[in-house]
């Protein structure tokens, strides 16, 4: 059973607790590296959302997949039909979330194709109806539109919901570690909008 949902003026839905059940945040990084600040992007979001949610009484989980540990497995999937168990978890934890993040560094003025890749071994309607916020790093500003004009519409073919608010992030937005005093009110701001569809999507 599900929790049911009611809209408060400004703010997240906030929950009716009958046999309410976790609600699974799942982020996906296509970020490259061990230290990358896309997969810190996406936890971001992903936490941030998760913390709205249980402001609103809903108790929610977040799980972050990195693309790159599954990259091998990716490629075997699409070349040989082939596929490994690290990457049918991947596929499973996708297909079994509430409310996703899809985060991409900007490569070559697009978005990764790594992301492009995991997106096509993903089953027809993995992503149907599901509350999606979208998110890309990259080094400069003129790469802004790169998630207007490719992240959205390829996950919006998917039957993704992609939510009207996305983030455009670059290094010096962060202060080490941690996003500036900005970035955290624009991660809040994405965070709060994926909770209130989400949390509208169970209800």
């Amino acid at each position: 059973m599900s929790a049911q949902a009611e809209l408060v003026p400004g703010g997240v839905a906030s929950a009716v607790a009958v046999g309410a059940r976790v609600v699974r945040v799942v982020a996906v990084s296509a970020g490259h590296g061990p230290a990358s600040g896309t997969t810190r992007l996406a936890r971001e979001v992903a936490e941030g959302t998760a913390a709205a949610l249980g402001r609103a009484g809903l108790d929610a989980e977040v799980e972050v997949l990195e693309l790159r540990r599954v990259a091998t497995a990716v490629v075997r999937a699409l070349v040989e039909h082939h596929w490994e168990p690290e990457l049918v978890t991947a596929v499973e934890a996708v297909q079994r979330a509430d409310a996703l993040v899809v985060a991409t560094p900007t490569v070559n003025a697009s978005f990764s194709g790594l992301l492009k890749s995991f997106l096509d071994v993903l089953p027809p309607n993995a992503l149907r109806s599901v509350p999606t916020s979208i998110a890309a790093t990259g080094g400069t500003t003129r790469h802004t539109l790169v998630l207007d004009q490719a992240v959205r519409p390829m996950l919006g073919y998917q039957r993704a919901v992609v939510l009207p608010s996305s983030l455009f992030v670059t290094a010096d937005e962060w202060q080490a570690e941690r996003p500036g005093v900005e970035l955290a009110e624009r991660i809040s701001v994405a965070a709060g909008e994926l909770a209130q569809f989400t949390a509208v999507t169970l209800g």
